[in-house]
């Protein structure tokens, strides 16, 4: 018995996602700019800030420009949470998963991101995967919590 797919089966998971998906925002690098803060400008023999204590730029003159990319997606988390007790501290083991619309735009957002903002939680991207039937209409992302500054 052959399996058919309805010819809609790309129009149905991007309804369902519509429905159920809330927003998350890529972050990718977009560049550099100057330092803006009082006292501090580009020592033009070395390349980097004339005030090395610079609280701004840490006296490297430059800041990375990120930019944020919002894309609608079927968010599921694991056991993100769940901390697990070590004798060095507690890690937080678990990942969420994000399924968002397979284009040439998306594809492009995620090979090109740093990192995802979730839930107010910013994680990185440990593993992608294409899928869809018969042709790709979807991207699930594997995303882990970045560390957090204690």
């Amino acid at each position: 018995m052959a399996i058919t797919f309805p010819s809609d089966t790309k129009d149905k998971i991007d309804d369902i996602r519509d429905a159920i998906g809330r927003t998350i925002t890529f972050n990718s690098y977009a560049g550099q700019t100057g330092c803006t803060a009082s006292g501090c400008s580009l020592d033009p023999v070395t390349g980097v800030s004339t005030n090395s204590f610079c609280p701004t730029c840490g006296g490297n003159y430059w800041t990375d420009v990120i930019s944020g990319h919002e894309i609608t997606a079927h968010v599921r988390w694991n056991s993100m949470d769940k901390g697990v007790g070590y004798s060095a501290g507690e890690v937080f083991e678990g990942e969420c998963r994000a399924q968002i619309e397979y284009t040439a735009a998306n594809v492009n957002i995620v090979n090109t991101s740093e990192t995802v903002q979730v839930d107010g939680k910013l994680m990185s991207i440990d593993r992608r995967t294409y899928k869809g039937v018969p042709e790709l209409n979807r991207i699930v992302l594997i995303l882990n919590e970045e560390e957090k500054d204690v």
